[in-house]
């Protein structure tokens, strides 16, 4: 039972004053949702506090993961009430945890599904009791808990919410305050651990938790989501604390999940214990995940092997992590505004990664989340000089584009991009050194010579062109048609292929949705490569919604 309401959904409950409540396991499951893309929105600005205690991956895109595993498990598990939702969410984020804040994440889950296990609704007192419980799970979870991080976050939250059971009259009121509450503690980190201070930023996991209750409550409120966070304290790590810490060492941020019989999480905690710190062991008797950082990953795996069958091991060296977030913070001068650029629209993490990365500045939306005339006009008036150039990358985004053209006082060139692929490939021939008229000769021919896959799945039963699809279909559309309907996204993107892979095609470029696990992605790949090997394949995580796969071909 996949429940998505979906952002224009949400917005049309503001629109008409209908209240949202979290009784309905539907909308407690989408208000997850909601903080999930508030999280994906906001991700980078959260990987850039990241200082606590040692670099570990990304705070931000940690938490993503976690959350997407978890709602994916929720998405597929046939939930008929809120602790059905809670117990799925839990136990998702369990086996999808990353990092650190991942896996305390996942426990602020798991005790937030305890606290809800004999409750069929969401009102005031089962949410304020169950984040209480959340707290307590969470700091039971890490040996020796640390005040001013997102364990600190959570209690306050908790705290708060139960205070304010007997005097606020609906559950909108109570994520006030545990909002409220949330970002004054957040900003108080500081003054509880010195690093941060040091640092001159505020607890990255505690950040994270805050934006996803703010999701929330921009779900229940109805409200749009705005483009970006606001963080009252610094967002990136001073340069005199990198200069400090540049030759700190840290060893390998190591993961797995042991699954076994009988596994106890004291005894396997006990022998972790002496080969690390920041360990974390959580689970129960049949799975437990497991992260530490250590020098010795593999003495580590070697003692969990005792207990049982290792899966989804990975061991990043943190000291390159560190070099690489340190390097930026020395070596990045301001910037001054682009004198003339591109505005790209697209929707998922990964994909407004690649757009920033070619230089664009990136308004949010895609698929179900058009974004509006004045996002686009705000992002165009961002350029210091006197033109710009907009990708709307979707089909129904292009009138927005035209409009916030026509308003701006600049000189605005849409470039007709319907897809992502083809925006992808129009932003790479942009040429800041050339006049607008070869530019938007360039731009507009790659992106009519790109040939756009995209690979979704039907949410109800309907006749297209004349070809039966039913409700859960994956469906193959070439350049904005349908031409393949299966049950396999993979089967669908390989059919669609075999259509337009001739001797002049080059390139095939894969960008996964945020439901398409690494392996699937993979092996896709590693199919394609191996059935045109005259044919460069290449893989990215475009984390994008309702799009399993969105290929270009070139």
């Amino acid at each position: 039972m996949g429940v998505h309401l979906g952002l224009n959904s949400v917005n049309n409950f503001q629109a008409s004053g209908e209240n949202l409540d979290l009784n309905d396991s539907g909308r407690f499951f989408n208000a997850v949702e909601y903080g999930l893309r508030w999280l994906e929105v906001n991700s980078e600005a959260i990987n850039r506090l990241n200082v606590y205690p040692v670099p570990d991956g990304d705070t931000g895109t940690n938490m993503v993961l976690t959350l997407r595993a978890a709602i994916r498990e929720a998405g597929e598990s046939g939930f008929q009430d809120v602790a059905g939702v809670a117990s799925a969410l839990s136990q998702g984020a369990l086996l999808g945890a990353r990092g650190n804040s991942g896996v305390i994440l996942s426990q602020i889950l798991r005790g937030f599904s305890e606290g809800l296990a004999d409750s069929c609704e969401l009102g005031i007192s089962e949410f304020a009791s169950a984040l209480e419980t959340a707290a307590d799970v969470a700091y039971k979870a890490v040996t020796d808990p640390v005040e001013g991080t997102i364990l600190t976050v959570v209690r306050d939250a908790g705290v708060a919410a139960t205070s304010a059971v007997s005097h606020v009259d609906s559950i909108e009121d109570l994520l006030a305050v545990v909002v409220d509450a949330s970002r004054k503690s957040v900003a108080n980190t500081p003054t509880q651990l010195a690093v941060l201070a040091e640092a001159g930023v505020v607890d990255a996991g505690g950040q994270g938790l805050q934006v996803i209750f703010e999701g929330i409550l921009r779900f229940v409120r109805g409200e749009a989501l705005p483009e970006l966070v606001e963080v009252d304290i610094s967002s990136h790590v001073s340069v005199e604390f990198a200069e400090a810490h540049q030759s700190d060492s840290h060893g390998y941020c190591t993961e797995f999940i042991v699954r076994g019989s009988g596994l106890d999480t004291d005894v396997l905690h006990r022998e972790l214990e002496p080969l690390g710190d920041s360990l974390l062991v959580v689970g129960d008797s049949q799975l437990v995940r497991v992260h530490v950082h250590t020098e010795r990953p593999g003495d580590v795996v070697n003692v969990a092997l005792v207990h049982g069958q290792i899966d989804k091991l990975k061991a990043e060296n943190m000291d390159v992590q560190q070099a690489q977030n340190f390097d930026q913070v020395l070596n990045d001068e301001p910037q001054m505004p682009p004198e003339n650029g591109v505005v790209a629209v697209a929707g998922g993490s990964g994909l407004q990664s690649i757009f920033r990365s070619l230089g664009a500045t990136v308004v949010a939306g895609g698929q179900t989340m058009n974004p509006s005339t004045g996002d686009l006009l705000a992002a165009i008036e961002k350029f210091s000089g006197s033109s710009a150039f907009v990708l709307p990358n979707n089909a129904n985004i292009g009138m927005a584009a035209q409009q916030a053209a026509e308003q701006s006082e600049k000189v605005v060139h849409v470039i007709p991009t319907r897809s992502v692929p083809q925006g992808i490939a129009a932003a790479m021939s942009f040429n800041p050194t050339e006049n607008s008229e070869s530019n938007v000769q360039a731009m507009s021919q790659a992106a009519k010579e790109t040939v756009t896959l995209e690979v979704t799945r039907a949410v109800r039963d309907a006749v297209v062109d004349g070809t039966p699809v039913t409700e859960g279909q994956y469906l193959g559309l070439l350049d904005e048609c349908l031409v393949e309907v299966d049950v396999e996204a993979e089967a669908v993107a390989l059919r669609m292929l075999e259509r337009v892979i001739d001797a002049d095609v080059e390139v095939v470029s894969i960008y996964s949705g945020a439901m398409i696990s690494h392996e699937q992605s993979e092996a896709l790949a590693s199919g394609i490569g191996d059935q045109y090997p005259d044919v460069d394949v290449e893989s990215f995580k475009g984390g994008q919604d309702h799009y399993e796969y969105i290929i270009s071909v070139e």
